[in-house]
């Protein structure tokens, strides 16, 4: 029997998971201060590897709140987002009224204006710039096609004429063709496309610096951007303000 006295809501950061404590800390980090700007009670699940799951959340206090709002810490609509998330939701039909799911960040309406303000203040005249972004493998082909088309609509606007994008773990093959281009004016742009500094991301940028030193810049991980953070924040309010 569903308790008769609950509290008004509650949220739900949904992140993939991954065996780094810095991105554990990470987001604790952020689920604090949002938990702090919005004054409700934020919890943090995850999809693999770190705990509680996202349904063992839902089944501990869809019980307590009138309202649950899921926010889902994923980029890419992949096989995390399009089968897990969503097949976990189907369990909870019945409680669909109680369960606002909120729309992830979006990449190329979102993340690229913020991302391409960065990366301009680093195209330097009389270099030859290159832009690399990478992010975490997916079997779902619609990932590679999401990255395809950033990394084009940034090489675009940057009005730069090379870029390589890849999965993390196909760093040798995006190095072996920056090798043969490689001169005294090659500036690397690289940006990988993880919302927190977990394993791929630090796996990521140590090859390419290992690789070419001084001539790499890359991006911080996107939450540690404040305009990044604002957006999810506004996100949040905003569906929050809408609801209630």
């Amino acid at each position: 029997m569903k308790s008769q006295t609950k509290n008004n809501s509650a949220i739900l950061l949904c992140g993939h998971g991954s065996r780094s404590n810095t991105y554990y800390k990470n987001l604790i980090k952020i689920k604090k201060i949002i938990e702090q700007k919005l004054c409700l009670k934020v919890f943090s699940c995850f999809l693999e590897i770190n705990k509680p799951s996202l349904e063992d959340c839902l089944s501990k206090n869809l019980d307590k709140y009138n309202k649950i709002f899921i926010f889902p810490f994923l980029i890419f609509e992949g096989k995390h987002f399009k089968e897990d998330v969503i097949r976990i939701l189907k369990k909870y039909d019945n409680d669909f009224q109680n369960i606002v799911f909120i729309d992830k960040i979006s990449l190329l309406d979102e993340i690229l204006p913020i991302t391409l303000n960065i990366l301009e203040k680093k195209v330097k005249k009389g270099k030859n710039t290159v832009l690399v972004t990478s992010s975490s493998y997916s079997k779902d082909s619609s990932v590679l096609l999401n990255l395809k088309k950033y990394t084009e609509a940034l090489t675009k606007k940057l009005t730069i004429s090379n870029s390589f994008f890849h999965y993390v773990g196909q760093e040798k093959e995006v190095i072996k063709k920056l090798k043969l281009i490689e001169n005294d004016k090659l500036s690397i742009l690289l940006h990988p496309i993880f919302l927190f500094e977990g394993f791929l991301y630090t796996k990521n940028t140590k090859c390419f610096y290992e690789s070419f030193s001084s001539k790499v810049f890359a991006t911080s991980s996107l939450t540690n951007e404040n305009q990044i953070l604002q957006i999810i924040i506004e996100k949040l309010v905003n569906r929050i303000a809408t609801t209630n």
